[in-house]
C-alpha cells in the first residue's frame, strides 16, 4: 500500500522528504502558511495534511497555534496500546492460519484492567499474525523454515508515564510464551530473531499519544463520532490516519485520507 501510494505520488509531482521531522506549522492571519523544520528551514504551503495523531496538534507539540485543530484526550480517553514481538522464528505444533487469536479464561477482566487498574492481567489474549501464511499456503511440519510473525498483547497507552519495564515484560513473556505452548503452539526463538515494542516505543514514534495505536477510546455509542474530522478549525490544515474519522487500521486510515483530499481539494477549487 505504502509503495503504490509513493509511486502514485510521484506520478503526480509529489517529491518525498524521509527521515525529515517537523518543528512547527506555520500559520498566518489563522491559516497555514507553511512548515518549519528543526534545522530552522520553511516549506511555504498552501495547506498541510497532518497525519500524526491529533492529540499531537492539541497538546501544543507542534506549535501552539495550532492547538484548536483538535480536541486534546485525556490520558483516560486514549485507545489500546499494546507489547509485540516481531519474530523470524520456526514453529511447530498447531497449524496457524494468517490471522490467530489466542482467548485467556477471563477475556472481559483484560479490557477492566486495562482501563480501571491500568496493568496486563497474567493471562492476556494474544494476536499471532502468521505473516507468511495464506489460506492457499500451507506450511507442512517438518518443511517449515523460520517465517514472519507478529505477536500483540493489548496494554495500556501509559507509554509516557513509564510504560512496561523490563521485569513486567520479562513475566508477561513467559506467560505469552507458556500460554501458546498450552494451545498447542511452539516457537523456536533465537537470539536475535526478533525485536519487542512497548507503550513507550509507540509513545517514542507518535508522540504524544503515550503509545495509543488506535487513537481515541471507542467507549460508549456515540465515541466513534468524537474522531476529528478531515477540516480543521485552522483554514489548509486538514487531518488524515488512524485518530481522524473514520478511525484507525489500514482501511479506514486509507479512507481518510481520501476524505481529507476531497476536502483539501474542494476548497482550493
Amino acid at each position: 500500500m505504502a509503495q503504490a501510494l509513493e509511486k502514485l505520488g510521484r506520478a503526480q509531482g509529489a517529491e518525498y522528504r524521509y527521515d525529515t521531522p517537523v518543528k512547527r506549522i506555520l500559520t498566518r492571519d489563522g491559516r497555514v502558511s507553511g512548515v518549519e523544520l528543526p534545522s530552522g528551514e520553511i516549506l511555504d504551503a498552501d495547506a498541510v495534511v497532518f497525519n500524526g495523531d491529533a492529540n499531537a496538534l492539541a497538546s501544543g507539540a507542534l506549535g501552539d497555534n495550532v492547538r484548536p485543530a483538535a480536541r486534546a484526550i485525556t490520558p483516560q480517553q486514549r485507545g489500546l496500546s499494546a507489547v509485540t514481538w516481531c519474530l523470524h522464528a520456526q514453529t511447530r505444533g498447531l497449524e496457524l492460519q494468517h490471522h490467530n487469536v489466542f482467548f485467556a479464561n477471563d477475556y472481559p477482566s483484560e479490557f477492566s484492567a486495562i482501563f480501571a487498574e491500568r496493568r496486563i492481567t497474567q493471562q492476556p489474549t494474544i494476536y499471532v499474525c502468521a505473516q507468511d501464511r495464506s489460506e492457499s499456503t500451507r506450511m507442512v511440519e517438518g518443511e517449515r523454515g523460520r517465517e514472519r510473525l507478529l505477536l500483540l498483547v493489548n496494554a495500556p497507552a501509559d507509554g509516557d508515564r513509564g510504560g512496561i519495564d523490563d521485569a513486567t515484560l520479562s513475566t508477561l513473556e513467559r506467560h505469552v510464551f507458556d500460554l501458546l505452548e498450552r494451545c498447542g503452539l511452539q516457537i523456536e526463538r533465537q537470539t536475535g530473531d526478533g525485536v519487542v515494542t512497548r507503550p513507550q516505543d509507540f509513545e517514542r514514534l507518535f508522540p504524544c499519544t503515550g503509545g495509543a495505536l488506535y487513537g481515541r477510546a471507542n467507549h460508549g455509542a456515540f465515541a466513534s463520532f468524537e474522531k476529528p474530522a478531515s477540516q480543521t478549525a485552522i483554514g489548509g490544515l486538514y487531518l488524515a490516519g488512524g485518530s481522524a474519522h473514520p478511525g484507525p487500521g489500514i482501511p479506514m486510515a486509507t479512507l481518510s485520507g481520501r476524505l481529507a483530499a476531497a476536502r483539501l481539494a474542494a476548497d482550493a477549487a
